[in-house]
């Protein structure tokens, strides 16, 4: 292997997914189910996860999604509870891969989350530079217009860092992300979420 691709969220950073549905409960009561199928049924998640809806369409979307009408603070609130953790040792890890392999990061993941995690990176760890230091190249599924577990993103990683499939693996913690990137030529491997991503590599004979 000469290429590492990490997914972020509950590989490198760690999450806790049951805070957003959370927060609208709190918010909506008996409604927040409604609300939320609403919002699947018309894309809201996945075209502003892909950057076909900006910011101020997402915000709108959700605030006026079910009653009490919320505010953008209250939506941004728990739009970025999900967020917990990046360990500093994680960051070392990466310094210590960069040595050995190219290494890229490959995320769902949306304009509100991205700046979140620019500024969470600058406040706690201080790096304004963290997409350069510890990656060759970083993948923003609302940057690139492409979205896991579509073959067309790993495809286009595949093309644009002139990688080998079969010299690349894959770690993330959704089984359709690792069988998507699998059915490309890309080894995937399952890194769940309670398990540290350093026994992952590990168990890969990546260290």
């Amino acid at each position: 292997m000469k290429n590492i691709i990490f997914d972020f969220g509950n590989v490198l950073f760690d999450l806790d997914l049951s805070q957003i549905p959370r927060h609208f409960q709190q918010y909506w009561g008996e409604h927040a189910p409604a609300a939320r199928d609403r919002l699947m049924a018309q894309h809201v998640f996945t075209l502003y996860e892909t950057g076909g809806l900006g910011t101020a369409e997402f915000v709108d979307a959700l605030r006026f999604a079910a009653t009490p009408v919320l505010s953008e603070e209250q939506v941004i609130t728990a739009w970025n509870s999900v967020f917990l953790d990046m360990p500093r040792a994680r960051f070392d890890l990466l310094d210590r891969l960069r040595q050995r392999y190219n290494v890229f990061l490959l995320s769902n993941i949306n304009d509100l989350h991205a700046r979140w995690v620019d500024d969470y990176m600058l406040r706690v760890h201080g790096f304004d530079d963290f997409q350069t230091r510890f990656f060759d190249a970083v993948y923003y599924s609302h940057l690139i217009r492409l979205r896991k577990p579509d073959r067309e993103i790993y495809e286009y990683v595949l093309a644009d860092a002139e990688l080998n499939p079969a010299e690349t693996i894959f770690f993330d913690d959704l089984e359709e992300n690792v069988a998507a990137a699998s059915a490309v030529g890309i080894k995937g491997v399952l890194k769940p979420a309670e398990m540290d991503v350093l026994v992952a590599l590990e168990a890969e004979g990546l260290l």
